[in-house]
């Protein structure tokens, strides 16, 4: 299974990478947000995680762009955030197939949370 990572900290990218390496994900890792639907058309992800501090654009614009397209909007996306915002929480969770963490977060919740996603995808989603 194939996970996609948009993060701006090469330690969170590093962090995320070390906790899912046990369970034999290959992880891609995204810095810039930039490409974005390059990346999930060429890579074919089961699993998005997308930090709220990617840039050049927003995490939002980019789960906007991602949501957006017939083709990936299936897609479940782990959305990360820093700091626990109403707005942001709303624009996030008007997608379906998406969780919303705020940092910090333990790390069971966080592997619980991809190993549903993960599950779902491979049981229902072609």
């Amino acid at each position: 299974m194939k996970v996609l990572v948009y993060e701006t900290s090469k330690d969170r990218a590093k962090l995320i990478s070390d906790l899912l390496e046990d369970y034999r994900y290959k992880i891609h890792v995204n810095y810039h947000g930039e490409k974005a639907l390059a990346d999930v058309k060429e890579l074919k992800p089961s699993l998005i995680i997308v930090n709220a501090n990617v840039r050049p654009d927003s995490g939002v614009d980019l789960l906007d762009k991602i949501k957006s397209d017939p083709r990936y909007e299936k897609i479940p996306v782990i959305f990360i955030s820093n700091f626990n915002s109403s707005e942001l929480s709303e624009k996030v969770n008007k997608y379906p197939n998406v969780d919303y963490l705020v940092e910090p977060f333990k790390i069971k919740n966080f592997r619980h949370i991809v190993e549903r996603w993960i599950n779902f995808r491979s049981l229902y989603v072609s």
